[in-house]
């Protein structure tokens, strides 16, 4: 993580200033070439480039730099530039200069470029193609979330030369954000996981949320490919925004349209039963994973290594071994009282969509050491005024859910509490800082305990906390 922000190239200094169109005040050294983003990681002999985000200017931390021991700043303030004695490159635009090394380091590359989009599943998707292509060969993956307007260059510039597989996550939660990210990945292939309602309140309808996401094809040429969900009810808008592009397209959902095709589910026990049809060809797999919704993601994996020529039932065996990102579904077992606790991390983020679906699968678990099932549920953001409608029927899937103690976190659901079943109601916290486990929770053997919500209500907080406390 600490390096997540550093970007060690391998050419050297005069190099790197004829690439930005840098101007420099003084002499600097030929040293190794390393960018650093923030100065919290900074190294002796870094290049500090001062980026101006949304909430902070990094020109602000340019003498913290060079405490830090930075060689030399790239900065775009003249001013600072004419009456600074320390090291400067000047440039007019860093967030300009930091695209200008992507795309040099882009060009330079001869990995196939995998660019993944969608409302719900594209950190959880890149991390399984991931695990699955560096199988094979050598493979670059993007920095966990890298997926907006500076996490995008910066994944794209720290691409290794030996890469024959790079993948990137591009994200949204506004509209003509896309276009211009995958203008500067140029992906070889694409993948749209799903259409849904995250940021909704900032795009206003789903409808404009396809088309955004569709944007993930603007920069691709016309011997590229497409890989799209079929059973969403934008397909055709989507694929017919770009028929005269001549991209290949491959689609993927539940039904029989479909290049990649998953049969329905079959629950066996404590197992899944998985059929796909891939081209005409039948596979299947069996799997242990307690929600049915991660099975979505399968289908453009195995869209992607099938168009690689790569073995399918070799890919299904190894995705039954992966395990999901942080905060994406994840289940741990502890030893309690002579049971276990059954620890649900599903904080990560939480669309109507995802967080509907994990409801489900909650309320559908079934395991005979688990005898009872407590939610931990945080608000859904980005809503505007589809707030209440959205909130409103996860109150109706959780009343209507097996699901038997139910807590609220945030600014939102609290409000909706007394809305919940009396003999499910706990307790309503305003911040997860209120909460404390030994006071406000009576566990025993049997616990499955789940938690998600919105990234900001810092749920994965919680998640440690109970961690602590279930291995003392």
């Amino acid at each position: 993580m600490k390096d997540n922000y550093r970007i060690k190239l391998d050419f050297n200094i005069s190099n790197f200033i004829r690439i930005i169109d840098g101007t420099v005040n003084s002499a600097i050294k030929e040293n190794k070439c390393v960018l650093s983003l923030d100065t919290r990681n900074l190294q002796q002999g870094d290049l500090f480039l001062a980026i101006k985000g949304n909430y902070s200017d990094g020109h602000i931390y340019i003498d913290q730099a060079f405490k830090e021991g930075a060689s030399a700043a790239i900065i775009s303030n003249i001013e600072l530039f004419k009456r600074s004695d320390s090291p400067l490159i000047y440039v007019e635009d860093t967030y300009d200069a930091l695209c200008k090394i992507a795309k040099y380091i882009r060009v330079r590359s001869k990995a196939l470029r995998i660019a993944i989009t969608g409302s719900v599943g594209k950190t959880t998707t890149k991390s399984y193609l991931a695990n699955i292509l560096s199988k094979y060969e050598n493979t670059y993956s993007s920095p966990e979330s890298f997926n907006n307007k500076w996490g995008v260059p910066i994944s794209l510039a720290k691409i290794n030369n030996k890469a024959k597989y790079a993948l990137f996550e591009v994200g949204m939660n506004r509209v003509n954000e896309i276009e211009p990210l995958s203008e500067l990945v140029i992906p070889d292939v694409s993948i749209i996981t799903n259409i849904g309602e995250a940021h909704i309140g900032n795009l206003g309808s789903i409808k404009t949320i396809a088309i955004e996401k569709s944007n993930i094809m603007r920069g691709m040429s016309k011997d590229s490919t497409a890989i799209l969900p079929h059973d969403s009810k934008y397909f055709n808008l989507i694929k017919d925004r770009f028929y005269k592009s001549e991209i290949k397209f491959i689609t993927f959902g539940k039904s029989n349209k479909s290049d990649i095709e998953m049969l329905p589910i079959i629950k066996d026990k404590n197992n899944f039963i998985l059929n796909f049809q891939v081209n005409g060809k039948s596979y299947k797999t069996i799997s242990t994973k307690g929600n049915p919704s991660i099975f979505d993601n399968y289908m453009p994996v195995l869209a992607v290594a099938n168009l690689l020529n790569l073995d399918l039932n070799d890919v299904l065996g190894r995705l039954e071994e992966l395990d999901g990102p942080d905060g994406r579904w994840q289940e741990k077992n502890f030893e309690f009282n002579g049971g276990i606790v059954k620890l649900i991390n599903d904080t990560y983020n939480a669309s109507p969509d995802s967080m509907y679906k994990a409801i489900k699968s909650v309320s559908e678990y079934k395991n005979n050491l688990i005898s009872r099932k407590i939610a931990i549920i945080g608000d859904m953001l980005e809503l505007g005024v589809f707030k209440d409608k959205y909130h409103s029927k996860l109150i109706q899937l959780i009343n209507s859910s097996n699901i038997d103690k139910v807590y609220f976190c945030g600014d939102i659901l609290p409000s909706y509490f007394e809305r919940i079943d009396k003999d499910k109601q706990v307790y309503s916290f305003k911040s997860v800082d209120d909460i404390q486990i030994k006071q406000h929770f009576d566990i025993n053997r049997g616990d499955l305990i789940f938690l998600k919500g919105g990234n900001q209500i810092r749920l994965n907080k919680l998640v440690q906390d109970f961690i602590n406390y279930l291995h003392l």
